[in-house]
């Protein structure tokens, strides 16, 4: 049958040519020996498939009736449907007896669904070199790696034969065909699997680097985009047919259905990821919620994968992936928390691999010509660019964050450690505390104690003294009456208070302050009664004891007010040997200022801070160091302040500063 079909070529070529000498015939390609040859010049002939026969088809070419416009000729077609190019050849190989060279038909295009290669002689058999089809069974002897390539073919030296190409295109019609020596088939063919083998293994590794490190930083989003990026790499690998050769080479009618649900995956990833990426790293709140919608929608296409027409969900999902690439920019332009040298990377390299992109397609769309670009190798190109554009900024934000983190958490571990020492200080106050208050409590009980056991020999020596005195002058009687009731009282108090604060504290109920109940009182009360006591001691001193007696009112408890003054006088009386002691009352708008002046030695300034503290007395000092210290104490206790002016030679001065009150 091929015999015929070539003798009826033959036959119709001679007599097209001898019959209209007035046609000017397709140009003949000539085979240089030395090197390829392209056929993506002005040297090839193109029509639509309508249905002709190859004897039409060589007919119309020897007429010239087929354009010579690949751009033209595409645009009459639809996208799978076939498109005819045809081109006569000529060896040039010289007569020098050596067997002719053979030759190969290699494409580079790019989504082409079938190529199939017929070669007809003039008077011989008509060879088909190659029959591809991606909806036939995987055929590994039609590919060269990933380039397809025809059976080698050889022509005599000035042989003729007439090269007919059918080619059937996806959504994108392009001419990328070769004529090569089958040598250079084979080195070509060598260096593009190590240069595919470097591809893949170094992507691969670096995804899977950043996947296991965006794992153990517990980073969603990276393992989020690793997956994703995991999701291109094997698209890249569908491209170059290397899921057909190895998952389901006997199984074509998969091939187009599962390249269009791994793309439609791959979107659904991406406009999630999007969305993942918004909300841990960037704002814009009211665009999570959509994306994660075309999400779901997206991979709810799939299901309409093997209902409807391959073309529309090709189409479909071409618009989808155009608006997921669109959300990444949105997302990476929104990507605000990263630092900023994260932040101008993220936005930098997706935007250069993403104008590549769509030079590309825009380029292969027009079907112009882009020199030695190869459209996959774009792919691959642009992907690697936006792979480890993504690793590179995510890894760095995500370092970044984390270094920001630390810090923080150093913060923290230094607040921490601040509040842990301000604890250990507080627990060390409280124990002291603590200790202060047994010590307290035992003071108090041995100060009740002493009360308690002093009250029954005070009593008796009360009686015995009032009846040894009971011939002395009534003043005298007064005055000793006076000192044992204030002695008396003295005691009382002190047993009635320890006994209230015993009471409050097994009870749990807070001590109430006796100064609250306390009426208002005149200060010359106290005054005088302090000025009795001390009366004779001054006289038989040689000292003038003044009392200028005041009528103001104060709410200080008596008792703690005579402890204080009488302390205050006994001290002045006792280390002021000539002179006086003047005791009185100064009068503000809000405040009585009770004073104490002597004309005594005075004391430096070493002895001034030791009146504030128990048991330290001055170097010429008899006492234990009490009486100022109880003075003091009693002051604090009672809101008071009681402040001392002295200089050694020049006296002292006690002011005890006290509220006032209104006088009735």
């Amino acid at each position: 049958m091929r015999t015929v079909i070539a003798f009826f070529l033959s036959c119709s070529m001679v007599l097209f040519a001898a019959s209209a000498p007035w046609a000017e015939p397709p140009p003949v390609l000539v085979l240089d020996p030395d090197g390829p040859v392209d056929l993506n010049g002005g040297q090839m002939r193109f029509a639509p498939d309508v249905g002709d026969t190859l004897g039409d088809l060589a007919q119309r070419f020897s007429d010239g009736k087929l354009s010579a416009s690949f751009a033209d000729s595409a645009a009459g077609v639809r996208p799978y449907q076939p498109l005819w190019g045809l081109v006569e050849l000529q060896s040039g190989a010289p007569r020098d007896g050596r067997p002719p060279d053979d030759w190969v038909l290699a494409s580079d295009i790019d989504g082409l669904i079938a190529l199939d290669v017929v070669l007809i002689r003039l008077g011989a058999e008509t060879e088909q070199l190659l029959a591809h089809d991606i909806r036939r069974p995987f055929a590994p002897g039609d590919y060269a790696v990933t380039r397809l390539v025809s059976a080698p073919f050889t022509l005599r030296p000035e042989e003729r034969a007439l090269l007919v190409v059918r080619m059937v295109h996806g959504a994108v019609e392009s001419l990328d065909l070769r004529l090569e020596r089958g040598e250079a088939v084979r080195a070509q063919a060598f260096a593009s699997g190590l240069a595919l083998a470097a591809f893949y293994a170094f992507l691969l590794s670096c995804l899977i680097i950043f996947a296991v490190f965006s794992a153990l930083m517990r980073d969603s989003v990276g393992v989020t985009y690793a997956a994703l990026l995991l999701l291109g790499l094997g698209f890249v690998a569908y491209l170059d047919n290397f899921l057909f050769r190895w998952l389901y080479p006997a199984r074509p009618e998969f091939h187009l259905p599962f390249g269009i649900a791994f793309l439609l995956v791959l979107t659904a990833l991406g406009f999630y990821s999007a969305a993942l990426s918004l909300s841990r790293f960037g704002g814009a709140p009211g665009v999570r919620r959509p994306l994660v919608v075309l999400a779901g929608g997206t991979l709810a296409a799939i299901g309409l994968v093997f209902v409807l027409p391959v073309e529309v969900m090709a189409t479909a999902a071409y618009v989808l992936l155009a608006g997921m690439l669109v959300a990444q920019v949105f997302a990476v332009f929104h990507w605000d928390r990263l630092g900023e040298l994260s932040r101008r990377l993220s936005r930098l390299i997706p935007v250069i691999a993403l104008i590549g992109l769509g030079g590309v397609v825009v380029l292969a769309i027009a079907r112009s010509p882009v020199g030695a670009l190869s459209i996959p190798w774009a792919i691959k190109g642009t992907y690697a660019t936006l792979a480890v554009g993504i690793m590179a900024s995510l890894s760095a934000g995500l370092i970044d964050m984390r270094r920001a983190h630390a810090a923080a958490l150093a913060r923290e571990m230094a607040a921490t450690r601040k509040e842990a020492a301000t604890a250990r200080d507080l627990l060390a106050a409280e124990r002291n505390h603590a200790r202060m208050r047994e010590l307290a409590d035992h003071r108090r009980l041995q100060m009740a104690g002493m009360s308690h056991d002093i009250r029954q020999p005070l009593g008796a020596l009360r009686l015995s003294i009032e009846g040894m005195a009971r011939d002395a002058p009534q003043e005298t009687q007064a005055q000793l009456q006076e000192a044992f009731d204030y002695i008396q009282t003295l005691t009382a108090r002190q047993l009635d208070a320890a006994r209230d604060e015993a009471l409050a504290e097994v009870q749990g109920t807070p001590r109430q302050d006796s100064a609250d109940e306390t009426e208002p009182y005149p200060v010359s009360l106290v005054q005088e009664a302090v000025g009795q006591m001390f009366a004779d001691e001054a006289r038989a001193k040689g000292l003038d004891l003044r009392i200028v007696a005041s009528s103001a009112q104060v709410r200080v408890p008596p008792l703690h007010l005579m402890r204080i003054l009488s302390n205050l006088v006994s001290n002045a009386v006792k280390y002021t040997d000539q002179g006086r002691v003047l005791v009185g009352v100064r009068r503000g708008r809000d405040h009585l200022c009770l004073q104490v002046l002597d004309t005594g030695p005075g004391m430096g300034p070493e002895d001034l801070d030791r009146t504030r503290q128990a048991w330290q007395s001055g170097a010429d000092s008899t006492g234990h160091g009490l009486g100022l210290a109880i003075c003091h104490q009693l002051a604090a206790q009672n809101g008071l302040d009681l402040t001392v002016v002295s200089h050694p030679g020049a006296g002292t001065v006690f002011s005890l500063r006290m509220p006032r009150e209104t006088d009735t």
